[in-house]
């Protein structure tokens, strides 16, 4: 009874601190661009040649040349993801024993706002641009089923960016942008921790070259964006410690979380019908194995993604397809951050079991299920545009997506844990956004 005591306290809390990935963005937990006012009817697809400003200020910043005069758009985006976890363990930790429950997340609605200024009227050979979206969010709640030990957390990080995109030639253009973020991670439990906020930088570099028969192709590379949520959970007396005992110092520890290094290529085509068509083709790769926190239970990551858009007049009817590798590690040796970390009242300390061990290895399986289960891989988009809505210098733009359902088993090698917890994911989302166009 002590040994399933001590697991299910060390659950609930590691199911309340990792929680920072449950049903993320499709890439990890990073969103980037799928839900920008045009690239998320094309899949996200926005390097080589970014069709809305806010996918230039935080895509590929050489990109922001792509934008004349002054222009200013406002717009938002609903995504909501669904996961459903079936625990099917039985072996003698009893860790959240037999259940099947759906999360009670009902999504997020994330604003999408750029602003850009042609500078060449100044005599200088490019075009600044700023914005505010969110580059990471995320959140779970399974408290309806008790087997699910109470897991209920939140972490939101909301971008401020700053970019300059600048034209070496007639066909080469660079770019540089920082990002300015600002985290709140709620742990959701209340005796041993609290929300917390963190700021945090990155910076991005990027380029554009345009090719002949109107090809243009592109690539950039973001920074890691480390964030450190200071004193955010109780710790316990001694390392290693795994026994109830009195908590005699209440000392905190913080957590360090890093959002991976992204590097991503692109080309696009305008020659057919006439100009009419344009099509891109984007390819991402994202260091999880490296990034703090998150190398625990994901390993690098390849995106693919392409889009079309067809004009007609003042309409533009957009399509796209995205396929993202699943990011899970097949192996994990438990969470590095978390071995001495206490679990339970603050007078009632529990330490999380060692990260190699069968208990700390069967815990982190499961949160991987619970928590960390982005294992979406194809998602179709579509959407349209309208130029002159409500008035000449007015558009309008729409998107629709559906990243289509998954699912997998979690377990250890280990013949004590097969495939405890199965986790089947789908999202969605749909928005639109207004662009004023001023010269």
């Amino acid at each position: 009874m002590k040994k399933f005591n001590r697991l299910a306290l060390s659950t609930a809390l590691l199911t309340a601190m990792t929680s920072t990935s449950v049903m993320a963005g499709p890439y990890g937990y990073d969103l980037h661009n799928v839900l920008a006012p045009v690239s998320a009817s094309m899949a996200g697809t926005s390097i080589a040649k970014p069709l809305d400003n806010v996918s230039a200020i935080f895509g590929n910043p050489a990109g922001l040349s792509e934008f004349r005069g002054t222009e200013f758009t406002f717009g938002a985006t609903w995504y909501k993801p669904n996961v459903e976890l079936t625990s099917s363990i039985t072996n003698s930790f009893g860790l959240g024993q037999k259940f099947k429950e759906g999360n009670g997340n009902e999504g997020y609605l994330v604003p999408e706002i750029g602003v850009t200024q042609d500078l060449r009227g100044l005599g200088i050979p490019g075009t600044l641009g700023a914005g505010v979206t969110a580059t990471n969010g995320i959140g779970a709640e399974f408290r309806e089923n008790p087997n699910a030990i109470g897991a209920s957390a939140e972490l939101i990080v909301i971008g401020a960016n700053l970019g300059l995109s600048w034209d070496l030639s007639e066909n080469l253009t660079i770019g540089s942008a920082a990002t300015v973020t600002y985290s709140m991670l709620d742990l959701g439990i209340a005796s041993v921790a609290a929300q917390t906020h963190d700021i945090a930088v990155k910076g991005s570099l990027g380029m554009t070259y345009k090719l002949p028969h109107h090809t243009q192709v592109g690539m950039f590379y973001h920074s890691e964006l480390r964030q450190d949520f200071d004193d955010i959970i109780q710790t316990s007396p001694g390392a290693g410690q795994t026994a109830l005992g009195t908590h005699s110092d209440g000392s905190f520890q913080s957590l360090n979380i890093e959002q991976p290094r992204t590097l991503g290529v692109g080309i696009s085509n305008e020659m057919m019908m006439d100009g009419h068509l344009l099509l891109a083709a984007d390819i991402m790769y994202k260091n999880w194995g490296n990034a703090n926190f998150w190398k625990d239970v994901y390993k690098d990551q390849w995106i693919f993604s392409m889009g079309a858009q067809l004009t007609d007049g003042p309409w533009e009817w957009r399509a796209g397809y995205g396929y993202a590798d699943d990011p899970t590690r097949d192996r994990t040796d438990g969470l590095s951050q978390l071995a001495n970390v206490c679990s339970g009242l603050p007078d009632r300390c529990v330490a999380i079991p060692s990260g190699n061990s069968a208990a700390g290895i069967a815990v982190t399986e499961y949160l991987m299920a619970a928590q960390a289960e982005v294992i979406y891989r194809h998602r179709f988009t579509a959407g349209f545009g309208y130029k002159g809505f409500l008035a000449p210098f007015l558009d309008l733009d729409t998107h629709v997506a559906r990243q289509f359902s998954e699912d997998r088993d979690y377990g250890n090698a280990d013949s004590s844990f097969p495939n405890h917890t199965n986790a089947k994911v789908d999202s969605w989302h749909a928005g639109f956004a207004l662009t004023w166009h001023f010269e």
